[in-house]
């Protein structure tokens, strides 16, 4: 068997218009940089994709893009990014998704792809090693994720729509294996290129650069996953579900279209009692120890059991929950007229389809909550920033997540700059975080330092559930009284920052890559992936008039629990801190310091 490196510093380049194929290599500088993942998608994207364009146009280019840990055993590192210019937002967003197709993908000799252009009519790709096909699909448009990839499972593992992105729903999702690239519409933009999926089989073994280093790594970072409460015991029992007793105690959990504070009937949903109701089992991301996934029983089928923020149709979770929830408000305002409201949820399932396929008031849901509120009114309380609907965390109760909601790069995610877990207590019970939930007392820190840290194990790519034990199980943060960090973090939060223990994705990534990376190196990927996607952003039009929040979370604090966001002032220290002007442009000073050369 052909052994391959972690990176083939390869990029499959593919037009649909032409079918034409070509590959790009990947500099040893830009490798350095940026190691893979969210950042090289990234930096392919600076390079190859024109400003301004439409994202739903055949000058939309899709980059899906593996880090050094795929097909190694490093702790969830077997997922890749999607990446591309969103037509929920209009400007660049990315996704991270595990199943079997990023691995497959690199052992076929690539280390990820691009697909531009539009084909004229509907097909799919296929990598078999180094054969690159493109075949026709016209037989399967219109099925299911689920459906596909049962059907076609023989010619390897797949990424693929199902109807939402055939139907170009602005926030359509794309699929690999049970798991999905949910954010920002990506699905989308595969439809309007007439691509139904792409397929790949590899049969390369990859080998890392410096195996005794990267196995003595790899027994700590193991060691630590498995010892950690939340990934060793509580994702595994419970999966993202548990944050429904966490959250929904602390007055952050959205209900009502985040006009309320509490939800009656949480317990309802709670992780618990899916699991007691449901027969739920784990499933995860292929070698991944944390498998947070569930299955459970759902009138008789073995169904994906819901995310925290929840599938076969091919929707956003978040969005479509945002779209309806806005739907029902303006319904029982007068504002539409719909058979949508509060507490009844028989028309739900109804609704999903008529989004997925344009039908009737779907086709306006369909466009998503910024585009329903310029057609309908009710831009006060339409929760989205950027034109990405606002996850599940109510930035009211823990202020700083505000932050991170403004400044994402991508809109309203919780994935980025995610400070509600340290705001209040992970473990739910209403006993305060190591940050105060409110203020502004050192959230402007803890935004960069986590957005930082994000776009490191995205272009890794570790997922983001190895946070947890890599940062709390080392000895300085395990073993220090939680009043001595609650103190440290809210009062001295530079030297928090700083001293944050960052070795055991230094050590894995040694061990994989054959050189020593430091700390530092490590943060200033981070640092410089969000740069530049800023700095692209720009380009489209954001700047400091886009970094805020929904009127509604701006004055209305009237529930217990909320308090003022004081987004002002911490987006002034915020882009003090990043380096950027009053207008949120990254000065050439940090631009320059960072190597981006624009």
């Amino acid at each position: 068997m052909e052994e391959i490196n972690v990176v083939n510093n390869l990029v499959l380049d593919i037009d649909l218009s032409t079918g034409k194929t070509s590959s790009i290599e990947i500099s040893h500088k830009d490798r350095r940089e940026y190691l893979g993942g969210k950042g090289l998608a990234t930096k392919l994207l600076f390079e190859h994709i024109k400003t301004g364009i439409d994202p739903l146009s055949p000058d939309n280019i899709i980059v899906m893009m593996t880090g050094p840990t795929a097909g190694t055993p490093s702790p969830a590192g077997g997922r890749f990014t999607v990446m591309c210019k969103s037509p929920l937002t209009g400007i660049f967003a990315s996704s991270y998704v595990g199943g079997k197709f990023g691995i497959s993908l690199k052992k076929s000799g690539y280390d990820g792809l691009m697909v531009r252009g539009r084909s004229d009519k509907q097909v799919y790709i296929s990598i078999d090693n180094d054969k690159v096909t493109i075949k026709d699909a016209s037989d399967s448009w219109g099925m299911d994720t689920y459906d596909f990839q049962e059907v076609h499972k023989q010619e390897g593992d797949w990424v693929v729509i199902g109807p939402a992105g055939e139907n170009l729903v602005r926030f359509a999702v794309i699929a690999s294996d049970k798991r999905m690239a949910g954010r920002c519409g990506l699905g989308a933009v595969m439809g309007s290129k007439n691509l139904k999926g792409i397929v790949a089989k590899g049969a390369k073994k990859i080998k890392v650069a410096d195996p005794e280093k990267f196995k003595k790594a790899l027994k700590v970072a193991q060691k630590k996953v498995l010892a950690h409460d939340n990934t060793g015991r509580r994702l595994r029992e419970l999966g993202t579900p548990q944050n429904v007793r966490a959250f929904g105690t602390t007055s952050i959990m959205p209900v009502r279209n985040f006009s309320k504070a509490k939800f009656d009937k949480m317990e309802d949903i709670s992780a618990e009692k899916i699991r007691d109701n449901h027969k739920v089992k784990n499933h995860g991301c292929p070698g991944c120890p944390i498998k947070c996934g569930r299955i459970g029983k759902f009138k008789d089928k073995e169904l994906i059991s819901p995310e925290y923020e929840t599938i076969a149709l091919g929707l956003d979770s978040i969005s479509t929950g945002n779209a309806i929830g806005f739907a029902m408000e303006l319904t029982e305002k007068g504002m539409l007229e719909s058979d949508l409201k509060f507490g009844d949820s028989s028309k739900i399932a109804k609704t999903i389809e008529d989004i997925t396929y344009r039908r009737g008031l779907g086709n306006d849901l369909a466009e998503g909550v910024k585009r329903l509120s310029q057609k309908y009114g009710g831009e006060d309380f339409a929760a989205h920033v950027k034109g990405l609907e606002i996850a599940g965390y109510d930035p009211r109760g823990c202020t700083g997540q505000g932050l991170g909601y403004a400044t994402a790069n991508c809109g309203a995610t919780h994935l980025s700059g995610s400070t509600h877990a340290v705001e209040v207590d992970p473990l739910g019970g209403g006993a305060k975080g190591y940050l105060s939930p409110h203020g502004t007392k050192a959230k402007a820190h803890f935004v960069v330092f986590f957005q930082n840290i994000m776009e490191m194990t995205n272009s890794a790519i570790f997922c983001l559930q190895t946070q947890y034990p890599f940062l709390e199980e080392n000895p300085a943060y395990k073993y220090t009284p939680a009043p001595i960090l609650r103190f440290v973090m809210r009062n001295l939060p530079a030297i928090a920052v700083a001293t944050t223990d960052l070795s055991d994705y230094c050590a894995l990534l040694s061990g994989l890559m054959g050189y020593k990376i430091s700390r530092k190196e490590l943060s200033k990927v981070g640092e410089r992936v969000f740069n530049l996607e800023r700095y692209m952003n720009c380009r489209e039009g954001i700047s400091r008039k886009d970094d805020t929040l929904p009127k509604r979370m701006l004055e209305d604090v009237s529930e217990e629990g909320w308090a003022p966001i004081e987004l002002d002032k911490m987006l002034a220290q915020y882009y003090k801190l990043r380096g950027w002007d009053e207008n949120g442009q990254p000065k050439e000073k940090v631009m320059n310091k960072l190597g981006i050369i624009c």
